[in-house]
């Protein structure tokens, strides 16, 4: 039997979902960080398979969570799916985003010095005295623009994913008689 959804369910059953979401994309990543270390045409062709393999595993566990979450509970909407959706999108972005901050400070600290690196000799020869002093207070906060962008990118992923999947998991029924479609004749 089916327990009624309630929107507490909703937030600790998202969380659980969310950690799940965020090893599969932590593990995934891991794979494509090894695939680059390959050098030339093959390490980039690799890289690419990798990020693009990582879409497609992060959608496919994305639906099934959300289809687990529809099936275990009765009385759950297409409202209520897209909100479990955003849930389980921020909860995975927050983990994936402070695993991020804590692979570049403290497990591959000298990942932050090689993009500095890169950045200063991809634009050295356009960057004037006042661009270099810009650049070097930007530096120490660079960790924390990376943190940020990453929750960014994997929320707008799962807002994405969330859209897409609770439409087709629990579609909205124009003629079912619920409080806001039954007219008051």
């Amino acid at each position: 039997m089916k327990e009624e959804y309630t929107t507490g369910e909703s937030w600790n059953s998202a969380a659980i979902a969310g950690l799940v979401m965020a090893s599969l994309t932590i593990a995934a990543e891991l794979v494509a960080a090894l695939c680059g270390k390959v050098n030339g045409f093959l390490g980039g062709f690799l890289a690419f398979l990798a990020w693009a393999g990582k879409l497609v595993a992060c959608a496919m566990m994305f639906r099934y969570l959300m289809r687990k979450f529809h099936s275990s509970f009765s009385g759950v909407d297409y409202p209520a799916m897209q909100r479990y959706g955003l849930k389980l999108a921020l909860f995975s972005s927050l983990v994936v985003a402070a695993y991020s901050l804590v692979n570049i400070l403290v497990i591959n600290p000298g990942t932050l010095d090689e993009i500095t690196d890169v950045f200063r000799t991809s634009y050295s020869s356009m960057m004037d005295s006042n661009a270099e002093a810009a650049l070097e207070k930007m530096l120490p906060k660079m960790p924390v623009y990376m943190g940020i962008g990453t929750f960014i990118y994997c929320f707008l992923w799962g807002w994405l994913y969330s859209t897409i999947f609770a439409r087709s998991i629990a579609p909205d029924n124009p003629f079912s008689e619920t409080e806001d479609t039954i007219d008051n004749q």
